[in-house]
């Protein structure tokens, strides 16, 4: 399963935490680095976004809840599908209803 990860700041986390909350992030980046083809941070805002590539919708939402900003992020996930199939895929479609198909 292949998803645009979106996430933003909701809340600071408090001061205190941030060198736990760092240190985290680095090891879960670490962790999950394989799984994740892009890895960016938004130059003029908090936040930033990845494309993940998980096995499926479970491990996706393991991936997501071990995040340690998780708790402090509005997160959102788009799974996608490669754009050349889709448009290939749709393409058919529409010849199919256009020859009175479904």
């Amino acid at each position: 399963m292949r998803a645009l990860v979106i996430a933003r700041q909701k809340m600071p986390p408090p001061v205190e935490m941030l060198p736990a909350l760092v240190q985290g992030f680095h090891a879960w980046r670490d962790k999950y680095r394989d799984k994740l083809e892009s890895f960016s941070f938004f130059v003029s805002s908090t936040g930033g976004f990845a494309i993940l590539n998980a096995e499926d919708e479970n491990e996706a939402y393991q991936i997501l809840l071990e995040w340690p900003l998780t708790p402090f992020s509005e997160i959102e996930v788009l799974p996608f599908v490669d754009g050349d199939h889709a448009l290939s895929r749709w393409s058919a479609q529409m010849e199919g209803m256009a020859a009175g198909g479904s």
